[in-house]
């Protein structure tokens, strides 16, 4: 019998930058950068990461849809039946969102080598290990989103895999043994995680309430 491998795949919903600076008169100004960051983590093993493609390409046959799946294009009874396939597959979802008008932690690092953003940095390890503690993990590996801000003074992401590896295995317990930096349009997972986090993302502002009720609670765990 072939051993069952283990995967947590991320991916999130708005921006890591600071979304307010104050100026002289100790004004608060916008910056651009959005209100909230929802990171999403989706944990599979090898038979549900199949069961999980073979749905996937009967929902892109049904609805004739070539283009990479994403939250922001897809059509919503499409965007419902995708949501559907947690439920019937079985799949945790973990994720966590911050409303950076309340956050009271660090932005960026000005000048350090290793953590420039470390609010995106923090929030998402602290994800990915209570994702890896809550499934007993071991040995599995984290396929995460390519961005660039991740790869510090061109590593091509070694400091960041660094500080990953450091914050979710110990001495003793090696729970993440590898870590991928993909392009989500490649990965069928991977679009899952863009799907939740929107669907959170349209809770979260009211703009749709409905998506996110489609997934069972059982499934859902928020991570404070």
């Amino acid at each position: 019998m072939a051993n069952i491998q283990h995967y947590i795949f991320v991916d999130e919903s708005g921006d890591p930058g600071k979304p307010f600076e104050i100026d002289e008169a100790g004004n608060k100004i916008q910056t651009g950068s959005s209100l909230f960051y929802i990171l999403t983590a989706v944990y599979l093993d090898s038979t549900k990461l199949f069961a999980l493609e073979n749905e996937i390409i009967e929902i892109r046959h049904k609805y004739g849809f070539k283009s990479e799946i994403k939250s922001t294009i897809i059509p919503l009874e499409m965007y419902k039946d995708l949501l559907a396939t947690i439920n019937k597959i079985g799949i945790p979802i973990y994720y966590r969102l911050i409303d950076k008008t309340k956050y009271k932690g660090k932005f960026a690092v000005a000048g350090h080598t290793k953590l420039h953003n470390i609010f995106d940095d923090y929030n998402l390890s602290k994800l990915v290990l209570f994702a890896a503690r809550k499934q007993e993990l071991s040995e599995a590996e984290v396929v995460i989103d390519r961005a660039d801000r991740r790869m510090y003074n061109g590593d091509y992401f070694d400091g960041f895999d660094k500080y990953l590896f450091d914050r979710i295995n110990t001495k003793t317990i090696k729970r993440i043994k590898h870590i991928t930096h993909v392009n989500s349009e490649y990965v069928n997972a991977m679009q899952l995680s863009d799907l939740v986090s929107g669907a959170i993302k349209d809770w979260f502002t009211g703009k749709n309430k409905d998506l996110k009720k489609i997934i069972d609670k059982k499934y859902l765990y928020k991570i404070w």
